[in-house]
């Protein structure tokens, strides 16, 4: 699944999660079947494969892809070379023994660049054999040619969306190729000729490296071409007309005995269509791609391929860190990065959950112990979980009884209504029938 997509199913879990679990009757009915519902729309009702397209990777969760170096690094690392991938132009580099670059980028290297990457070929290294630099152009790319190829036998009910994938990669593909490049002369190497308007398949192969290759079967495509500066350069590959696919230049290194074994060298390469991941499908690419890796010298070579983006490599003085990343830089780590990326989101939405009300304090009411509608209110919750009605209905009748009859009992007895007319009740204290005589008092 698309991390993004799985890190906004998980937030909607979380965020929903309380509607679920809250006091509410009619939430608690149907607040599952909302985030359900959600979940869904937002992952997809069936697990789909991501099919990425990033163009020029070895490593990292696009290694992959459709227009990656993965397979071609597996070729080297079968013919008994090491293997390893790299992002800066740095000093650590002056360790490895061929380099192979295939930039994200219509443009032509930099000045700076090719300055660094003349003088590590040119390099002297004692009882080392010289390096070799493997450059790859960027005009192309395998996604439509791959999605053309499953628009043949689709899947049962695939078809529109093969359609409709097939359509974006050749928009995106267009998109990515600017319209005029701002430079067309590589000053150390080549010269780019983009007037093509449109993407010619090779029909004919010669060269060196065209023995034992069926042209017919072959895929190899151009649209920009890559025409070698140096008119030493020699021709490895070339189309049916003689135009070249791929050439090397060689380079004396410093202190040099004019041996074409203490020569730095150059292969330059017209474009990926048969050195990608999705090109190397084809079994007649497999062979050139195994030629290339014959080219570059005996095993036991240390090789690093040069990942890029747009604008090129970045030169650095000194080499990242070696040490294991910690705090923030772990997020630039896969697969480190993507789960951290969702845990801190969680953490993101648990905080907000838990954060205090702003505003001016204000005491909040206290429940009084003594309201009796307190009592009443949690009876009716009791009798509420029983989910029995009857039993309900029945409990309260028997109180309502058992009130009525105490009330009969403690009650006083009624005043009489039978007395006849004029009659005056009895006194409550009737006077005594022989009261004392009063003394009178004696005047003095």
């Amino acid at each position: 699944m698309n991390p993004f997509r799985a890190t906004v199913a998980t937030l909607l879990a979380i965020g929903l999660a309380p509607l679920r679990f809250s006091g509410f009757p009619r939430v608690k009915t149907w607040g599952g079947g909302i985030l359900l519902l959600l979940l869904i729309t937002i992952t997809g009702c069936e697990p789909k494969e991501e099919v990425f397209s990033d163009y020029g990777h070895r490593s990292g969760y696009t290694q992959t892809s459709l227009n990656g170096t993965r397979t071609l690094g597996q070729l080297f690392h079968r013919a008994g070379h090491s293997v390893r991938s790299w992002q800066y132009l740095s000093p650590s580099l002056d360790e490895a023994d061929v380099l192979v670059w295939a930039p994200d980028d219509f443009e032509p290297p930099s000045l700076e660049v090719q300055n660094w990457l003349v003088r590590w070929l040119t390099d002297v290294r004692p009882a080392k054999q010289p390096r070799v630099l493997v450059y790859i152009g960027r005009d192309f790319d395998a996604a439509p040619d791959y999605w053309k190829r499953m628009q043949v036998q689709p899947p049962v009910g695939l078809k529109k969306e093969y359609a409709r994938r097939l359509s974006e990669a050749q928009i995106k593909a267009a998109r990515n190729r600017p319209g005029k490049l701002q430079k067309t002369e590589c000053e150390a190497w080549f010269d780019f000729d983009p007037s093509a308007t449109q993407s010619t398949t090779v029909q004919g192969l010669i060269g060196p490296w065209a023995r034992g290759i069926d042209a017919s079967k072959a895929e190899i495509v151009w649209q920009t071409r890559l025409t070698p500066d140096a008119e030493s350069a020699n021709l490895l590959l070339a189309d049916e007309n003689g135009l070249p696919l791929v050439s090397e230049i060689t380079y004396e290194t410093l202190g040099s005995l004019q041996d074409d074994a203490d020569r730095g060298r150059v292969i330059l390469v017209e474009n990926g269509s048969f050195l990608l991941n999705s090109p190397l499908v084809n079994h007649e690419h497999r062979k050139l791609a195994g030629k290339l890796v014959a080219h570059v010298g005996p095993a036991s070579k240390r090789v690093v391929f040069l990942e890029s983006g747009e604008g090129g490599l970045e030169i650095r003085g000194s080499d990242p860190s070696r040490e294991p990343p910690t705090g923030l830089s772990l997020f630039r780590v896969w697969p480190i990065g993507a789960a951290l990326t969702q845990l801190a989101a969680l953490g993101i939405v648990f905080a907000l959950m838990k954060w205090p009300l702003f505003g001016l304090p204000r005491p909040l009411p206290r429940r009084a112990t003594t309201d009796f509608g307190s009592h009443i209110a949690a009876l009716g919750r009791l009798l509420c979980d029983t989910k029995d009605r009857d039993h309900a209905i029945r409990l309260i009748h028997l109180y309502r009884r058992s009130l009525a009859r105490d009330t009969v009992v403690s009650s006083p007895s009624p005043a009489p209504t039978d007395l006849p007319p004029f009659a005056t009740p009895p006194l409550e204290n009737p006077p005594l029938e022989n009261p004392p005589l009063e003394t009178p008092e004696r005047s003095p």
